[in-house]
C-alpha cells in the first residue's frame, strides 16, 4: 500500500509530538526526581577564605575537617583538585583521631521510601595507611559525640585491601531505605580505627599510621521508577547502547553487545567506542569490582588462530578500558571457539559466537 508524502509527515509529527509528551509528562509526574537532598552538595558556596568545611555553609565538622578553595600543597597527583568545581573537603583518620563532617538535609526521609546516597572520595599520595570503610549515616539528630552508629542507617563500602583506587577519584554509593524522618547525613568511618587501616607499605612498620581522604560531590536523592515507554524511548534515541545492570555478583560474564572489530583483525570499530565508554562508565562506578576481558571466536579456521584472535580482541579492549583509567584491577584472556553460546550451524549463529564479555571474577 502506498502512503503518500503528506500522510508521511503526519505520521512522522505525531511520532514526534508523542515522544515530547512523554517526556513532558514525566517532568510533571516526577518533578523532584533529580532533587539533591543535600545543601552545597560540592562545598562551592562559602562565606570567607578559611580553610575548615564550616566555611562551606551548612556543613559543619568534627575535629576540624580541612576545606580547599584550590589544590593544595600535597595534592600533588594528576588527579588533583576537585572533581568538579574548585572546592572540596578533607577527612583525616589516625589510630586514636578520626575526622567526621554533617550536614542538615533539605527536607526530612519519608519512611519507607528508598534514597540513593553517592559521594566522590579520593586518596592523599602521602598517606601512609588506606582505611576499610568509609560511608555515610542517617541519622534523625544532630550529630552527638555519644551517638551510636548502628550499621542499619549506615551506607558504606568496605573493602578488605583498604580503599585507595589510583589516587583517582572513586565513588561511594548504595541504596538506603528511610525510617522515617531523619534529617541529617554523618559522613566518616564507623567502625573502630586501630582495627580498620591497611599499610601502603606494609614493609615499614613504625611509620605514623594516617589515612587522609578528599571528598567532593555529595548527594541524597530519592529513587525513582521511571515509565517503561520512557526508558525505551531513552535507549532508542541513545543509539541502542547496550544496558548494563547496576549490580554485579562474582562469575557473572556480561557480553559488551554491538562491540565491532575490523574483519578477521582486534581493530576496533571506531563507531563502537561509545559502547566502550558506556564500559567505562560500569567500571568506574564498581570502583572495587575485579574483571577479566574475555574473548570469544565461532569455529571458523585454525583453535590456535582463533585462540589468538580472540586474545587479540580481548587485549584491545583491555588497552582501551586502561587508557580510558579506569581504576579496578583487569586482565584478559582469550578462548577461541571453546565456549559457543550457539550452534555453529548459521551464519547469524556464528555471528553470537564472536563476542567479547567482561567477567567479574570479584565482587567486594
Amino acid at each position: 500500500m502506498l502512503i503518500s508524502r503528506e500522510k508521511k509527515n503526519v505520521f512522522i509529527n505525531k511520532g514526534i509530538i508523542f515522544s515530547l509528551f512523554l517526556l513532558f509528562s514525566f517532568s510533571l509526574a516526577y518533578p523532584q526526581a533529580n532533587k539533591n537532598l543535600v545543601p552545597n552538595p560540592s562545598f562551592e558556596t562559602h562565606k570567607n577564605k578559611a580553610n575548615t568545611i564550616t566555611n562551606a555553609v551548612p556543613w559543619k565538622n568534627v575535629g576540624t575537617v580541612d576545606y580547599y578553595m584550590k589544590p593544595e600543597k600535597r595534592d600533588t597527583s594528576k588527579f588533583k583538585g576537585a572533581r568538579t568545581g574548585s572546592c572540596y573537603a578533607g577527612l583525616r583518620f589516625q589510630s586514636e583521631y578520626k575526622e567526621f563532617m554533617y550536614v542538615p538535609l533539605l527536607e526530612p526521609l519519608e519512611r519507607g521510601q528508598t534514597y540513593r546516597f553517592k559521594m566522590y572520595v579520593r586518596l592523599l599520595s602521602f598517606s601512609t595507611v588506606t582505611i576499610k570503610q568509609l560511608g555515610v549515616y542517617f541519622s534523625d539528630v544532630v550529630y552527638d559525640n555519644k551517638m551510636t552508629f548502628d550499621k542499619e542507617h549506615q551506607i558504606d563500602t568496605s573493602y578488605s585491601k583498604g580503599l585507595s583506587g589510583t589516587l583517582d577519584w572513586i565513588p561511594i554509593k548504595g541504596e538506603y531505605v528511610a525510617k522515617g524522618g531523619e534529617k541529617y547525613i554523618i559522613i566518616g568511618n564507623f567502625n573502630l580505627m586501630k582495627k580498620d587501616m591497611v599499610r601502603v607499605n606494609k614493609l615499614n612498620l613504625f611509620e605514623f599510621k594516617e589515612a587522609y581522604y578528599y571528598i567532593d560531590d555529595v548527594s541524597v536523592r530519592k529513587k525513582i521508577t521511571k515509565p517503561d515507554s520512557l526508558v525505551a524511548y531513552k535507549y532508542a534515541i541513545e543509539n541502542a547502547i547496550p544496558v548494563f545492570p547496576e549490580e554485579f555478583k562474582t562469575g557473572d560474564a556480561i557480553e559488551i553487545k554491538k562491540l565491532k572489530f575490523e574483519n578477521n583483525s582486534a581493530v576496533i570499530k571506531s563507531d563502537s567506542y561509545k559502547i566502550l565508554d558506556a564500559v567505562v562508565n560500569v567500571l568506574n562506578n564498581h570502583p572495587f569490582m575485579e574483571v577479566q576481558i574475555v574473548g570469544h571466536t565461532d569455529n571458523v579456521g585454525s583453535e590456535s588462530s582463533n585462540k589468538k584472535l580472540s586474545k587479540d580482541r580481548a587485549k584491545a579492549v583491555y588497552d582501551y578500558l586502561k587508557a580510558k583509567e579506569i581504576v579496578n584491577p583487569i586482565t584478559y584472556i582469550g578462548m577461541g571457539s571453546t565456549q559457543p553460546i550457539a550452534p555453529n550451524d548459521t551464519d547469524e549463529n556464528k555471528a553470537k559466537n564472536r563476542r567479547v564479555e567482561f567477567l567479574i571474577t570479584k565482587e567486594q
